[in-house]
């Protein structure tokens, strides 16, 4: 299995996919030290928000984040909830933690949302 990424926004910057939280008219990037930098929506290539989604345990599974050889996720499967004693309920669903190597069928769906780029 290739590399699996947590859903959320990443800017392109200089070519370079990174993991940000975005803002209005800006991006925070974080430096080699943690620290978190602004960047402005007119300095970066590209802002995309990107779904991961999988099959784990024979349910559909969001990646809400990765760590290591780990993933957090969420799920509106009640099946798969009460099997695994997931913590959540209907109206919100549910979320868990996987072993990578356990997730099949991962598939990204990465879209734009540059304000710059946005088709009207």
């Amino acid at each position: 299995m290739g590399e699996v990424r947590s859903s959320g926004h990443y800017a392109v910057i200089d070519g370079k996919e990174v993991k940000v939280v975005s803002g209005r008219e800006h991006v925070w990037v974080s430096d080699e030290h943690g620290r978190k930098i602004r960047v402005e929506m007119s300095d970066i290539d590209d802002l995309l928000s990107v779904s991961t989604l999988a099959t784990w345990r024979g349910a559909e599974i969001a990646v809400s984040t990765v760590a290591g050889d780990e993933c957090g996720f969420y799920t509106n499967s009640s099946d798969l909830a009460e099997a695994e004693g997931l913590h959540g309920d209907t109206y919100n669903g549910w979320t868990g933690v996987a072993r990578l190597d356990e997730l099949s069928g991962v598939r990204e769906r990465s879209t734009s949302i540059h304000p710059d780029r946005r088709q009207s």
